[in-house]
């Protein structure tokens, strides 16, 4: 099993522990998403990985731009 970092800092030792949490849940739904759904989760979630690799990008700016790519994938799902 893989070693959870520990933080000094109670907000990032708490991140941590939400990113593991939302790993957990998003594997036990995997089976209940749709190939269309798991198409776009996956471009986004590649999108926001190679932003957030750049440390020398703010993260407003992150947010802003994966925000302008998830907005037209979110309204299709929505539609549905």
């Amino acid at each position: 099993m893989a070693r959870i970092p520990s933080f000094a800092n109670p907000k990032d030792q708490a991140i941590v522990e939400v990113h593991r949490q939302y790993i957990e849940v998003m594997e036990a739904r995997l089976d209940a998403i749709s190939e269309t759904s798991k198409e776009h989760y996956l471009a986004i979630l590649r999108s926001l990985t190679e932003k957030l690799a750049i440390p020398s990008k703010p993260l407003g700016e992150i947010v802003g731009e994966i925000m302008s790519e998830a907005a037209p994938l979110l309204f299709q799902t929505m539609q549905r």
